[in-house]
């Protein structure tokens, strides 16, 4: 039945709206996203680089998806809400029991990929994932709409919605609803930290491209904080603005970026922190924010969490910033977390559990991360925020 396949399979159908429907969504998202980007374009050669690099660590990669499809701790397919792509995996821990887990208190990480918010999908934090069960804590991974079926803003209210789900069902997999870390990778990074300054600021997450038919009234007022302990964002563009040039020089064009970014001032963490801080309640229980970031990212340049860290100083809030000497967009999370050494996990197992961890499973060790570099902007950083 449905529950076996959803849980248990890598069957990724929607329940509600069914394998025909699907493939038909996906082909009419596919013609219209080649139209969007052009044909033949810069974008191709990108795409035949992410090709490539994918083979290149096919080695690395195949065990661990193996693991991914087979493993019955991974329920896989478990829609968040109604809509195409709104569906999440759960990796649960190797000490899960079945029949104690209302009774269990795992930690929790809800995961949201990058992409260039146009191929992000659950399924790339597979590594992540199992190196998260394999340490004590719940990975949730999360699916939200890319473009061309919505805009950022609609990526943001579909992270929302996924993450309001988690917390009001994780326990049901032995998860401790008190103990949840959203983290974000890329354009992930992105979304969440959007999100996470739109409920500092009390301002309406809204669907701006919503179909009549898809309209969900619920979806203007966001979720409370409530039990997100701490938000990290990983190698993420946080100032808009100062990354379309490099966008537009990889192939996506200025008609393209102006519909993805429908609200440009309001879609980018650093600008709209500027405008709103103001807003902010520094009474509230905030969730603990930090910043992890390779020094030699070609794809976004550490000094992005650097200016935004800077501007989360200006606007009274505290941020740890760890800088990764040498690594690129994706060694700290893939790379390094396939082969070892994986410093970034290690950091992240430290923050979720709250503690340092002595027994940690892999074969992983930490180093010590250094700034982006002399010329960027750390050294405007408060005393509150740490470089390592």
């Amino acid at each position: 039945g449905w529950a076996g396949m959803r849980f248990n399979t890598a069957y990724p159908i929607h329940p509600r709206i069914g394998l025909a429907k699907t493939v038909y969504k996906l082909y009419n998202l596919t013609t219209e996203l080649i139209w969007w980007l052009r044909l033949p374009g810069v974008w191709c050669l990108q795409a035949i680089r992410l090709i490539a690099f994918t083979l290149l660590m096919l080695p690395g990669f195949v065990p661990p998806f193996l693991h991914f499809l087979t493993s019955s701790n991974v329920r896989k397919n478990i829609p968040y809400g109604k809509r195409f792509r709104q569906q999440l995996d759960i990796y649960l821990p190797v000490e899960f029991e079945e029949a104690r887990q209302e009774t269990s208190q795992f930690p929790v990480v809800v995961f949201i990929s990058g992409g260039a918010w146009i191929i992000g999908y659950k399924v790339w934090g597979f590594i992540m994932g199992q190196l998260l069960q394999q340490n004590g804590v719940i990975c949730v991974t999360s699916d939200y709409r890319n473009f061309p079926q919505g805009s950022v803003q609609d990526m943001i209210a579909d992270v929302d919605d996924s993450i309001d789900w988690v917390s009001k069902n994780i326990h049901k997999y032995g998860g401790d609803r008190n103990r949840i870390s959203v983290v974000g990778q890329s354009a992930g990074a992105h979304l969440t930290a959007m999100l996470l300054l739109y409920k500092m600021t009390n301002t309406p997450i809204g669907s701006m491209r919503e179909k009549a038919e898809e309209a969900d009234p619920n979806l203007l007022v966001g979720s409370p904080f409530g039990n997100i302990r701490h938000w990290v964002g990983i190698s993420g563009p946080y100032d808009i603005p100062a990354l379309i040039p490099e966008l537009r020089h990889k192939g996506l064009h200025k008609r393209l970026l102006s519909a993805l970014f429908d609200d440009l001032e309001n879609q980018s963490p650093i600008q709209f922190l500027a405008k709103n801080k103001e807003k902010i309640d520094k009474k509230a229980l905030l969730p603990k924010m930090h910043l992890f970031h390779g020094t030699k990212d070609a794809s976004v340049d550490c000094k992005h969490s650097t200016k935004f860290a800077s501007a989360l100083k200006e606007a009274g809030l505290d941020v740890v910033v760890t800088m990764y000497k040498g690594k690129s967009h994706t060694d700290p999370i893939l790379e390094d977390a396939v082969s070892g050494p994986d410093p970034l996990t290690q950091s992240l197992l430290d923050i979720v559990h709250g503690k340092k961890l002595n027994n940690y499973q892999g074969t992983l060790f930490i180093t010590n991360p250094k700034p982006c570099s002399a010329s960027h902007e750390s050294a405007t950083l408060s005393d509150s925020t740490f470089i390592h």
